[in-house]
């Protein structure tokens, strides 16, 4: 798949995603007040916002050539598998998206994974970190857990692993795109 087919079936799925409705239904207490129902229907807004984005990624890097989008309901339960290069990937937006115990079932995953694939890498990849810093740099450490290591990968270092020389590129677009919506 050449770059220019790559960027509009990524556009329709980055739209498809955005201009899906959202849902307007805050939780109620009883002691809300105006001003809090307000707050929580930001709150609520950039939630949204976030899921979307976590979303586009995992079709911005899971449909990349070389790369396939594992969506829900695979048997591994991860994110995005690449074959040709032996990488097996779950994905999370942001490094505090998993709280302990997700992370160990994730972890989990990819052992399992690992088991039955050897010749496989196994990357745990956030797109952000907490800090812009760490984002824009990037970084890199072995996560050991039961008898394999696992690729704890973060920020721009994790989207140039897969994005290569593209990365730029691709990002300004997924940008732009975003914009307009």
């Amino acid at each position: 798949m050449d770059l220019d087919s790559y960027f509009n079936l990524i556009e329709k799925k980055i739209i498809n995603i955005l201009l899906r409705k959202d849902k307007e239904i805050i939780t109620f207490d009883i002691l809300d007040t105006d001003k809090i129902k307000y707050n929580k229907k930001i709150a609520l807004k950039e939630k949204q916002r976030q899921m979307k984005i976590g979303e586009i990624w995992q079709e911005v890097l899971g449909n990349y050539p070389s790369y396939n989008n594992l969506k829900v309901g695979h048997k591994s339960g991860l994110d995005i598998v690449s074959h040709d290069k032996k990488i097996i990937i779950e994905l999370k937006n942001r490094t505090n998206t998993d709280n302990h115990s997700s992370k160990q079932t994730n972890f989990e995953k990819l052992y399992i994974f690992k088991k039955e694939n050897p010749e496989y890498r196994c990357i745990y990849g956030n797109i952000n970190d907490k800090d812009e810093k760490t984002t824009l740099k990037g970084k890199y450490k072995i996560i050991k857990y039961k008898t394999i290591e696992i690729e704890h990968i973060i920020g721009i270092e994790f989207i140039k692993l897969i994005l290569e020389e593209n990365t730029t590129k691709i990002i300004d677009f997924i940008k732009n795109i975003i914009d307009k919506y």
